[in-house]
């Protein structure tokens, strides 16, 4: 556990192999239908792919594959509610509502409750409310067209989360053009309502990891810390440039290399300045916060990698049991206090 900015991490040489895995709500009582084991170095794994990322959990001290199974189950849950292009999600029906008020799930409720106070943390640089700017540089399918000016000043007036009202499980957004997105804190909270779940059903020691989403279940079976690697950017996922071991916590990471493009010997990534809707030049690569909660390390990740080094470290430095590390593009690294460095 974190307490008062002191962090039980520590530098390993050893990169862990990603799991993960997501979603959760449900009993925190053990069905007799799971069967746990008595050699805690028995373990079950397996990889899937949800929100467009590749996911993989490992489990130890059971061999039962059905636990996998019921979070792969509650990954399709998940998706077919927080998806902003699945036809029928909350996401979706809130995009279109045309200004109507909108009766959302509590999961999704809560998710933007949090993001609405992360929006206020960071003084806006975290906004979900960027969808209109997202649509149109469309990371996922570009083959390198970059937005003009003029489109990128219409699709800024419908963005802002003045525009989002939300009351109870009531959501309302007031401008019919605009649109909020979840993906910068949704995978987060999915890997919170996950690990709920499995240690709900007595699992003490695993990894789930979505993405870039690291979150750990105690420690290993031996009692020795996960060993995390942080990836070295633009180079193979294999290739670190550190590492950081970890607790029954959670490392998330945002970076220019996860989605990007290059036109006219320019690079152009998916992190998006919600004042301009271009992406974020600041001189990072990438953003690591340590965190007890996913969520909040997914949400902060992303603000402070548009806050840039300075304002992301002092809020990042205000905050209790989190911690961060900031990749500038010479590959030169700058630690929070309370982040444990490479001996």
């Amino acid at each position: 556990m974190l307490s008062s900015k002191k962090v039980r991490f520590g530098i390993a040489l050893i990169l862990l192999t990603g799991f993960v895995c997501l979603l959760g709500f449900l009993s925190r009582t053990l069905p007799a239908r799971f069967s746990l084991s008595s050699d805690p170095y028995a373990s079950v794994s397996d990889i899937g792919f949800y929100f467009d990322t590749v996911v993989e959990l490992q489990l130890n001290g059971t061999g039962d594959h059905r636990l996998i199974d019921e979070c792969f189950d509650l990954m399709k849950n998940y998706e077919s509610l927080l998806s902003r292009t699945r036809e029928g999600s909350d996401v979706w029906k809130i995009n279109h509502s045309s200004g109507e008020p909108i009766e959302i799930s509590d999961d999704t409720a809560a998710l933007i409750r949090l993001s609405q106070k992360y929006y206020e943390l960071s003084g806006g640089a975290f906004d979900i409310t960027v969808a209109p700017y997202t649509a149109l540089w469309d990371f996922q399918n570009n083959p390198g067209n970059v937005p003009g000016d003029e489109e990128l000043a219409a699709a800024g007036r419908h963005v802002g989360l003045a525009h989002l009202h939300l009351a109870g499980n009531t959501v309302t957004l007031d401008d019919p053009a605009a649109a909020i997105d979840l993906g910068g804190i949704a995978k987060g909270y999915i890997a919170d309502r996950v690990k709920e779940l499995l240690v709900g059903r007595g699992i003490r020691s695993g990894c789930i990891n979505l993405g870039g989403n690291l979150l750990a279940i105690g420690t290993k079976p031996d009692g020795e810390l996960w060993n995390i690697g942080i990836r070295r950017p633009f180079a193979e996922v294999s290739d670190v440039i550190t590492t950081v071991r970890i607790d029954d916590l959670s490392v998330v990471t945002s970076g220019v290399y996860e989605r990007y493009f290059e036109a006219d010997g320019m690079l152009f990534h998916h992190i998006l300045d919600p004042e301009s809707g271009r992406p974020v030049r600041n001189g990072l690569y990438s953003v690591t916060i340590l965190s007890e909660s996913s969520a909040d390390g997914d949400a902060l990740s992303t603000a402070c990698f548009v806050l840039g080094r300075e304002d992301g470290m002092r809020l990042v430095e205000s905050l209790e049991n989190t911690e961060a590390l900031f990749i500038s593009d010479d590959l030169s690294l700058h630690y929070s206090p309370g982040f444990p460095q490479a001996g």
